[in-house]
């Protein structure tokens, strides 16, 4: 993460540390890029690009029943900016819906996460 967010390894190391996994916080992860000021380098920028589209993705498409984490996996496709937009975020967005409807759909569930959204969009553009 020092590469790709510009956090030191101690720092991110104890964040990891906190839900012992492999997902930071949300509320982490903003505090990081809250605070910076106008004048950075071209890395610094690129840095909290990475993490405002880390946070982004967290918060919408691929958001959890938690509502406070993100998988850092999902920053090794942020990792080069100018490919970001040739993936299929909508295809995985779209599993991960479907992944999450499947959960919801259980006898035991209580509640239902995800992109709810793209299932609006998606129960819209079926009626009509």
């Amino acid at each position: 993460m020092k590469d790709n967010l510009g956090v030191p390894l101690v720092k991110a190391q104890d964040e990891l540390r906190v839900y012992n996994s492999s997902a930071v916080r949300l509320v982490w992860l903003r505090d990081q890029f809250a605070y910076k000021s106008v004048g950075l380098s071209d890395d610094h920028i690129d840095c909290a690009v990475r993490a405002y589209l880390l946070f982004l993705l967290g918060c919408t498409l691929f958001s959890d029943k938690t509502g406070i984490t993100v998988p850092v996996a999902y920053l090794n496709f942020l990792i080069d900016i100018s490919d970001i937009s040739s993936y299929g975020w909508g295809a995985g967005a779209l599993a991960q819906l479907y992944r999450q409807l499947g959960i919801a759909s259980r006898a035991k569930a209580k509640q239902i996460c995800g992109y709810l959204t793209l299932l609006e969009v998606l129960i819209v553009f079926h009626i009509i």
